[in-house]
């Protein structure tokens, strides 16, 4: 059986612990210019998920973006700049 990585992310919201509703909810806000609640599952993804399984929702310039308006720890935040530092400038 395949471990759900987001159950690391949103373990206190086992109704979002499926990818298909998480692709769901993202798109939502995003064609509503749901601020907050993209930056919320944002946010979830930055602080508690890994790398890979966050850029399979986000991409690298959409989180640089919005990095600057995300509600994270101090080592969360430091942690994403330092890999938009190494892998955001790709050109």
């Amino acid at each position: 059986m395949k471990p759900n990585y987001l159950k690391a992310v949103f373990w206190d919201y086992p109704n979002l612990t499926d990818p298909e509703k998480i692709n769901k909810a993202i798109a939502e806000a995003r064609q509503r210019n749901e601020e907050n609640t993209f930056f919320w599952i944002m946010a979830r993804f930055l602080e508690y998920g890994r790398v890979k399984d966050t850029a399979k929702f986000f991409r690298i310039q959409e989180i640089q973006d919005n990095l600057p308006f995300l509600k994270l720890s101090k080592r969360a935040k430091r942690r994403w700049q330092r890999l938009i530092e190494v892998y955001g400038n790709s050109d």
